[in-house]
């Protein structure tokens, strides 16, 4: 069933539009021509042409058949055959019966299916829920991380939802690693040198430390001792002193170089005995290993300056630290060289050099710490691949690790979501079946006792009921079609009155509600739009019309039917009242709880719409006593409906009259007549297609029609009559003393 209809920019309905909501099973329109009715009616024909235009079911779409100009244009505006109209034959009781107890099933299984759609759209809503968040959770890590492991995220930068595909990977199972250490890797293998590194020479000291180690800056350097001078120069350690003077004497030619006076004899020899050959082969290995000295440390030196320029590149190697250590190299140096100073003035006084294999030491541990880092760092670009792979990896496993809260929370929402649209879609695929089992097996039955040829009986019986004896229906050589013809059994093709062509069309229309044009739809439950079925008809045919509708009604009603909703539209406003009229309506003319009311307005050439909750239109009475008052052109059907529905209400619903209290305001001889005009005008209203119906002579209508007044007289209601009549005063005095014949 449709539970709302909004109308935008169409025809004159502007592009803010009408809204017509809470719609219930019958839908009454009334609205004068060219307010949008007919817009209304196309746009529930066909939604899909209408791009700004909605309905809104309240659970699934049915087929909408809709009656309107259209609708005649389309089936009766053609010379071809008129598609037949399928219906249930009167062959198998049995059959109909199980025919409507599996469509009651299938209405089961088509709420079940809706229920169950309703159920798995709100699951997979959740579902879409968590997955977005879970996404956004997965985004906001790829924003954290970006700028570190832009390399990891490569191909997922930009685009969320394989991100988030690539998140759900479980890890590996290794170690996690850490942050520092990832970023430090990815900086290395990714943004650091790709070339492979040299190792590091230690610094080789072994000759510098033979040297500081030699016996001859230990040893004091003096002269020969078996010499008879020997003695004092040793007593008064005056070795080195004698050397220099030595030199001196040698220059001086016998004479003393201090005192001036001569030398005793042989002391020169003595001197030079003294300072022999082996004081000299002291003196010049203290030299040697003095210069020895120099060179290892000059070594020694520029291979610690190699290192303090090692390339930048390489930064295993801490500078400072070798730096550190260079500088108490240097200290220690050049406390060496004082003592070598020393020694050689001073040639008979021991010195102990100072050693640097200690600090050595320090800076060879570096390098060998160092050379471990760049034996990796070689190894690592060396298997550059498979490291590149294997820190991707572990960095995927990081940020697993990172988003494990979100990630459990997302599988638990997940699994249960899951679980529930899976059994809720196994649900439905079987209800599905269900459905399709029933519907085929309706079908089945259908085929036993479709026909075309109930239809045709039954339009021909109406057309008789109500004298169009001009043309009948006719079935065609081709199935499933049939014609019409003239009463010589020629086709009428073009010939037919406008009210004869549309009250042809309302039949066959009619006809359709109850059947199809395919055999297998004549079960499916439907929307009825009829829109103006009165146009071009007469007042006889109106009111056949009319009943047809009410009756059509009254099935929806008592759900006797496969019309689900009807929505009736007219311009008519003794249309509108004779379909609107119900016995069960409350008195103060409020609507029922299965209808509703509307008037279509054109303001501005704008189309406006307003839900009213009684009936808008107020003018049935007076609507009545009009069409009374031209009863000699009226049918019997017409004159006996009008009077039923006066008495009914005048005197039963507003002077609580019941017939047997207006029939005993009568005299004895009258009271058979009123009774007989009572009854009249009951048979009449209500038996009005019934097939032994035969229209009464019109001197019969005019009798009944006096019977009606003299209604008034005796009630001492007659100037009501006469003011609904528009009959002057003096004319009607003389009928007051009248006596029905």
């Amino acid at each position: 069933m449709i539970r709302e209809i909004a109308v935008r920019n169409v025809a004159t309905y502007s592009s803010e539009g009408v809204l017509y909501s809470d719609l219930k099973k019958i839908n009454y329109f009334y609205g004068s021509n060219g307010s949008g009715k007919t817009t209304l009616s196309n746009v529930l024909k066909q939604i899909e042409l209408y791009a700004d235009s909605r309905i809104s079911w309240v659970s699934q779409p049915l087929k909408t058949v809709v009656y309107n100009q259209k609708f005649v244009e389309e089936n009766f505006h053609q010379e071809s055959d008129i598609k037949g109209i399928f219906t249930l034959g009167r062959e198998s009781t049995e059959i109909k019966q199980t025919i409507r107890d599996k469509k009651d099933l299938v209405d089961k299984v088509v709420e079940e299916i809706r229920r169950l759609s309703s159920n798995l759209e709100v699951k997979q809503k959740e579902s879409k829920q968590n997955e977005d968040e879970f996404t956004d959770d997965c985004w906001k890590l790829k924003r954290k991380y970006d700028d570190i492991f832009s390399v990891a995220f490569s191909g997922l930068r930009n685009n969320r939802i394989n991100f988030m595909k690539r998140c759900k990977q479980a890890p590996t199972g290794g170690l996690i690693c850490a942050l520092a250490d990832l970023q430090a890797r990815v900086q290395k293998l990714f943004n650091g040198s790709n070339e492979k590194l040299p190792l590091l020479e230690k610094i080789k000291i072994e000759h510098l430390s033979a040297v500081c180690n030699h016996r001859i800056f230990q040893t004091p350097i003096i002269g020969k001792q078996e010499v008879d001078i020997a003695v004092l120069i040793s007593k008064l350690a005056i070795s080195d002193w004698v050397k220099q003077g030595h030199t001196h004497v040698s220059e001086a030619e016998g004479v003393c170089p201090f005192c001036q006076q001569q030398l005793p004899e042989g002391f020169t020899e003595k001197l030079n005995d003294y300072f022999n050959e082996h004081y000299e082969k002291e003196m010049i290995e203290l030299q040697d290993q003095v210069e020895h000295y120099k060179q290892c440390y000059h070594y020694l030196e520029n291979q610690v300056q190699e290192l303090l320029l090692t390339d930048k590149k390489n930064t295993y190697l801490n500078l400072d630290l070798i730096s550190q250590q260079y500088e108490l190299i240097l200290s220690k140096n050049a406390h060496n060289l004082d003592l070598f100073k020393q020694k050689q003035t001073h040639p008979s006084h021991p010195v102990e050099l100072l050693t640097i294999a200690a600090f050595v030491d320090v800076i060879n541990e570096e390098i060998v710490r160092a050379n471990e880092q760049i034996q990796q760092h070689n190894t690592f670009i060396e298997n550059r691949v498979d490291e590149g792979n294997k820190l991707i990896t572990q960095i995927w496993d990081f940020i697993w690790s990172e988003n494990q809260q979100n990630h459990e929370k997302y599988v638990r929402i997940d699994y249960r979501t899951g679980r529930a649209i899976d059994n809720l879609t196994v649900t439905l695929a079987q209800k599905k079946n269900e459905r399709v089992a029933l519907e085929s097996e309706i079908h089945r039955l259908e085929a036993q006792i479709t026909s075309v040829i109930p239809s045709v009986n039954e339009m021909n019986r109406l057309l008789r009921a109500y004298h169009f004896t001009n043309f009948k229906f006719a079935h065609t050589q081709s199935q499933g079609n049939y014609r019409l013809i003239r009463s010589n059994g020629e086709d009428v093709n073009q010939t037919l009155s406008e009210g004869e062509k549309t009250f042809v069309t309302f039949l066959y229309f009619m006809h359709l509600l109850n059947g199809s044009n395919n055999s297998d739809l004549i079960t499916e439950n439907k929307v009825v739009v009829i829109d103006d079925p009165i146009s071009s008809l007469d007042s006889n045919v109106l009111f056949i019309v009319s009943n047809l509708i009410s009756k059509l009604i009254e099935d929806i009603r008592n759900e006797e039917s496969n019309i689900i909703q009807l929505f009736l539209l007219t311009h008519n406003v003794y249309f509108h009242k004779e379909i609107t009229f119900s016995k069960n309506r409350p008195k103060n003319g409020a609507r029922m709880a299965d209808e509703t009311f509307w008037i279509i307005r054109k303001w501005n050439d704008v189309t406006e719409s307003t839900p009213y909750n009684s009936n808008p239109i107020k003018s049935s009475y007076e609507l009545m006593w009009q069409e009374l008052k031209s009863a000699n052109h009226s049918s019997s059907i017409t004159v006996q409906n009008l009077i039923r529905r006066i008495i009914e209400n005048y005197f039963k619903i507003y002077g609580n009259y019941s017939d047997q209290d207006i029939i005993d305001k009568f005299d004895e001889d009258e009271k058979v007549i009123c009774k007989s005009l009572i009854s009249w005008a009951n048979d009449g209203s209500h038996f009005a297609g019934d097939d032994l119906y035969i229209e009464h002579p019109m001197d019969t209508v005019s009798k009944y029609l006096r019977v009606f007044e003299k209604i008034f007289v005796v009630t001492h209601h007659h100037a009501h009559y006469k003011m609904m009549m528009g009959i002057e005063e003096s004319l009607g005095s003389a009928l007051e003393q009248t006596q029905v014949s």
